[in-house]
């Protein structure tokens, strides 16, 4: 089997399997002597920041000499990003070889009437991959909530983490920040200890409390205190942790909490035996890089790319345009899933953009760019709907003067759709 036919085969599965999806992951692994039970995980459940956490954390590990499995979602360029050991994707060839192993096991399933996602086989795959590469620690992050969420296959898991709560997938986890939270404290373990962001809601701290005093985990809220931010611009930002200064390249004033969030989760796992130092903490996160979030991928006009799709980040993306970019014309380029809350974008987004271009994601779940674009247009703003990236782009820049701003924005697969687009399309070669 090559890669295209295991990808092409990959997406026969259904983005959603039915209700049971810890047991059918479970099931297909103990074919394959369970190696979900003989690794070690730190398990990253939130709505924002996952991404950027796990990325810092996995920098960390490594540096400090540990093989280090990271499972992420969604990718942003290529497919394999999703499967990562000591920053490298898993190869090719590999992933080709673990499909024709696993697939059928899950034909066995589907031929029983029960349905199996395409996000099940990848944790699948993941667990095996970690396994068969003698993984030290895995960071692994949650799809969708955490309690029926695949990724909760995992027993041994040295520290969860609940990165900052809001309202997202609330067709799947409920309408409000308690539901929502409670879904996500599914990934605690008992006796466990979990890490929690700092600036939680009143509402979801509450949550995270009573659940924890159930499963009798040791309950450790991260503190920006921890990390005292000295400087920031549209290059990263300067920390001062313990004395010593620590710089994370990634952009945007929420990344205090991502830090101060990953650094509460080093700690955990010092206090567990692994041996980091201070040193492995400044050269791992100087070293960090996460596509699409606050990314700068061309400068004259500035483009940034961002993959703010929720409330939360959303808001997040509002501070850092005020932060960063005051007093400057900004162009936006926009495409949106139909299952998001696209009106409340707009509103606090509003009077922030010269004009906003607007496209149409290839998602099954995609926003008609029309539709996005008259949604601007009836909060007054200036709004221009395409057919394409191409045109998107073309369109912004020559909207945008060389001392403007083009932001892309609205979805992590708008982001990962226009992002290559941009920087050869765009950029000087």
């Amino acid at each position: 089997m090559t890669f295209e036919q295991a990808m092409k085969q990959l997406g026969t599965l259904q983005r959603f399997g039915s209700p049971g999806a810890v047991e059918r992951v479970a099931w297909i692994l103990n074919h394959f002597d369970a190696p979900q039970n003989k690794l070690r995980f730190v398990h990253v459940t939130g709505t924002n920041g996952k991404g950027s956490t796990c990325a810092m954390v996995s920098a960390v590990l490594r540096e400090a000499g540990y093989v280090t499995g990271m499972f992420i979602s969604p990718y942003i360029i290529e497919f394999r990003e999703r499967i990562q050991v000591d920053g490298k994707m898993i190869p090719k060839e590999q992933f080709a070889s673990l499909m024709e192993q696993v697939f059928p096991l899950v034909e066995q399933i589907q031929a029983t009437g029960v349905y199996m996602s395409e996000f099940e086989l990848v944790t699948v795959l993941a667990i095996l991959w970690f396994y068969r590469q003698k993984c030290d620690l895995v960071v692994f992050e949650v799809g969708v909530g955490g309690k029926r969420d695949s990724t909760n296959v995992v027993t041994n898991v040295e520290v969860s983490v609940i990165t900052s709560v809001s309202l997202d997938h609330t067709e799947i986890l409920g309408d409000t920040i308690a539901q929502i939270t409670r879904d996500k404290c599914g990934i605690m373990k008992p006796y466990g200890t979990m890490v929690v962001a700092p600036c939680q809601t009143e509402e979801a701290m509450a949550v995270i409390t009573e659940e924890a005093e159930k499963r009798q985990n040791r309950l450790v809220v991260a503190s920006v205190d921890d990390v005292k931010l000295l400087h920031a611009d549209l290059y990263g930002s300067d920390f001062l942790y313990q004395q010593q200064k620590l710089h994370v390249p990634l952009i945007g004033l929420h990344q205090q909490i991502n830090t101060a969030t990953a650094l509460a989760v080093i700690e955990v796992l010092k206090q567990k035996g692994f041996a980091v130092e201070l040193k492995h903490i400044t050269d791992g996160l100087e070293k960090v890089q996460l596509s699409a979030r606050w990314e700068i991928v061309h400068h004259v006009p500035l483009i940034i790319i961002d993959g703010a799709h929720n409330q939360s980040g959303i808001s997040a993306f509002k501070q850092s345009i005020c932060r960063y970019l005051a007093g400057r014309r900004i162009i936006g380029i926009m495409g949106a899933l139909r299952d998001k809350d696209v009106k409340d974008m707009i509103q606090v987004l509003n009077n922030v953009f010269a004009h906003v271009v607007t496209i149409t994601p290839k998602n099954p779940r995609a926003m008609q760019a029309q539709l996005l674009a008259q949604y601007w247009m009836d909060a007054g703003e200036q709004a221009t709907a395409v057919a394409s990236t191409e045109e998107a782009l073309a369109y912004a820049v020559q909207l945008a003067g060389e001392n403007d701003v083009i932001l892309v924005f609205g979805s992590l697969f708008v982001a990962a759709e226009i992002r290559e687009k941009i920087k050869y399309q765009f950029m000087e070669k």
